[in-house]
């Protein structure tokens, strides 16, 4: 069988996540399961739950983690249900999590899923399949602001109002369908087989991806959520692939460090905010060159770990 996604920077989270013996770890995006079966191999006393919104994602993960079957639950929900659904299950502390954040090699590599412009592929990239509304409808149906304040936004892209200007021309003859019609209307913007033609189709194809799945949308609360489920000691481990989800993470953990947010003359806090975390990466570490020559993903990888102050509920 072939690799359905090969996990990312997996000796560092491993590590950093220092799984304790009888603990309770959450996998918020698992993906083929890479990341919680090296947390099982390295101490496989652990309880894992796993979250993952695609069912594909799901399926392989069980046959990967089928040796640690007992020890391991696969919840088919987006991580901003993680309160939630471990709430359903009883769990009301948890002692390690992992975000993988983005979209896996898998589902890139799937035709039928329209994430990747490198084929003709159906103009989908919806992570959970049950979601209403596709990419289709996206570049079908939003308005030429709506969709220059996407690639501009999600994709950092410069020529996005331009770009969605075409996009709206091409639909006017007939609605887009496919990756290769958005790639051509990208082109059509920024030239055809330069590197900085290639750079910006991935930029419109990221930020349209982003906007499906509202992935920057849902990420700061189920950062806090996961940080408030943490027990002391506990750590929360964050791999993101792009500056945007990385600067959320960055602002989650260091507002979770500092606490407190009155002005230094207020004699007492009425913020209501206290410390709850310790940094254990102050600046995000990187995947080390060997890695990324197998591993493509990797190249633009960063890791952000943190605690949970002791005494800290």
């Amino acid at each position: 069988m072939s690799e359905f996604h090969r996990p990312v920077m997996l000796e560092q989270c491993v590590n950093f996540l220092q799984v304790r013996d009888g603990g309770v770890y959450v996998d918020a995006t698992l993906g083929g399961g890479g990341h919680s079966l090296g947390l099982l191999e390295k101490n496989p006393s652990i309880r894992i739950f796993g979250f993952d919104q695609d069912q594909d994602a799901l399926s392989r993960a069980r046959e990967r983690l089928a040796g640690f079957a007992e020890q391991v639950e696969f919840i088919q929900a987006n991580f901003s249900q993680m309160r939630t659904e471990l709430a359903l299950r009883k769990v009301k502390g948890i002692d390690g999590v992992l975000f993988d954040l983005g979209v896996s090699s898998h589902q890139l590599d799937t035709p039928h899923r329209g994430f990747s412009f490198d084929g003709d592929e159906p103009l989908d990239m919806r992570m959970d399949q049950s979601l209403l509304r596709s990419a289709k409808d996206a570049v079908n149906e939003l308005t030429k602001a709506q969709l220059s304040r996407i690639f501009k936004e999600y994709g950092e892209e410069l020529n996005a109002g331009r770009i969605a200007a075409r996009i709206v021309v091409m639909r006017a003859g007939k609605p887009l369908q496919s990756t290769a019609e958005l790639a051509q209307a990208v082109e059509s913007v920024a030239g055809k087989g330069s590197r900085e033609s290639l750079k910006c189709k991935v930029r419109v194809f990221q930020a349209l991806r982003i906007f499906v799945n509202r992935e920057l949308e849902v990420l700061e609360p189920a950062l806090r959520d996961a940080i408030n489920l943490l027990t002391p000691g506990g750590r929360i481990a964050v791999l993101s692939y792009h500056s945007l989800e990385d600067r959320i993470v960055k602002t989650v953990f260091r507002e979770a460090r500092d606490g407190c947010v009155c002005p230094p003359e207020a004699v007492d806090c009425v913020c209501g905010k206290h410390k709850q975390l310790v940094l254990i990466t102050k600046k995000p570490l990187e995947a080390e060159e060997e890695e990324i020559s197998t591993n493509s993903r990797a190249r633009s990888a960063k890791l952000r770990v943190a605690e949970k102050i002791k005494g800290e509920k």
